[in-house]
């Protein structure tokens, strides 16, 4: 049986031929968004959006829009960064009964994330649209991904940090 899938509002054929110039992560103790300041125009702002996806298991697929003014800090690229294509990532996400160490309540549920499958266990499995990839000149990469162990919380990956990021996601 397929799995169920799980997406936001992800278009992403607005970033290929975009320059970023510096990002940004919110600087609050949850990180509810990772903006891209770009060299012309308003950033991109990508977010997540909690959608239920059966007991006890909920699952937060990213979303990207324009934003005309975002209060952060941003934080200079070394060089422009242009991007040269915009890749959807997925990945596989699914709650097993139990807990791997001390909880709070009783009948706890363990949230999981990555390649998958899904273990024969999972109680509750879906595949969600959690990152994006973005390809550059020479080979670099950057990712900004929905986090695989905070609700809400939105990370980049810059370069050599994106190789290792994309180990969680469905090849591309």
């Amino acid at each position: 049986m397929p799995l169920p899938e799980f997406t936001a509002d992800l278009d992403l054929s607005a970033l290929p031929g975009t320059t970023i110039d510096a990002h940004a992560q919110d600087d609050g103790y949850w990180h509810l968004f990772v903006a891209l300041r770009t060299a012309a125009g308003a950033p991109f702002v990508f977010t997540t959006e909690g959608r239920p996806a059966g007991f006890r298991f909920e699952v937060f697929p990213i979303g990207v829009s324009r934003a005309e003014k975002v209060a952060c800090s941003w934080r200079e690229l070394n060089r422009p960064f242009l991007i040269q294509q915009a890749t959807p990532l997925w990945r596989v996400e699914w709650t097993e009964q139990g807990a791997q160490g001390p909880t709070i309540g009783s009948e706890p549920y363990t949230h999981f994330a990555g390649r998958g499958p899904a273990s024969p266990q999972a109680a509750a499995r879906a595949r969600v649209l959690a990152g994006v990839l973005l390809g550059g000149e020479c080979g670099k990469r950057i990712v900004v991904a929905a986090s695989d162990s905070a609700p809400l919380n939105v990370d980049i990956f810059l370069y050599a940090d994106a190789e290792r990021a994309l180990e969680r996601f469905e090849p591309v």
